[in-house]
């Protein structure tokens, strides 16, 4: 499949910026919570980027789907994730973490290697990340 004569799909420079593996620094850094964005090859891009995302939260490993547009509107579906136990610090940060996310609404790249995810969550209403690689 072809777009615009293109093999490969286009993508606007701040979506493509998303792509890689974040660590989050905010509002709790303590579990080296992560975030990892995968361009999803079988669905190519068109007003939507769909990405295949996953990570690592306090205690369980996660995977989700999620949606970037040009315009900074971000938006998840499907979260699912192993189901070990922790401590309940861990579990409740975990637990208002997953809820975070799958609320997402918007994001933004302030500064390179810097992205923040607006939620509709619970407060801050934003989750900040470092990319990694």
């Amino acid at each position: 499949m072809t777009q615009c004569g293109h093999e490969e799909p286009v993508l606007a420079p701040n979506v493509e910026s998303l792509i890689g593996t974040w660590r989050l620094v905010g509002p709790d850094s303590t579990y080296g919570t992560t975030l990892k964005f995968a361009l999803d090859t079988a669905n190519p891009p068109l007003d939507i980027t769909p990405f295949n995302a996953s990570g690592k939260a306090s205690v369980n490993s996660y995977t989700l789907r999620l949606y970037a547009t040009l315009d900074g509107t971000l938006s998840a579906d499907h979260l699912g994730y192993t189901d070990m136990a922790g401590s309940q610090e861990s579990m409740k940060f975990e637990q208002t973490y997953f809820k975070n996310l799958n609320a997402v609404a918007r994001f933004e790249l302030p500064k390179p290697n810097r992205l923040r995810i607006y939620h509709g969550g619970e407060l801050p209403h934003v989750m900040e990340y470092e990319k990694q690689n």
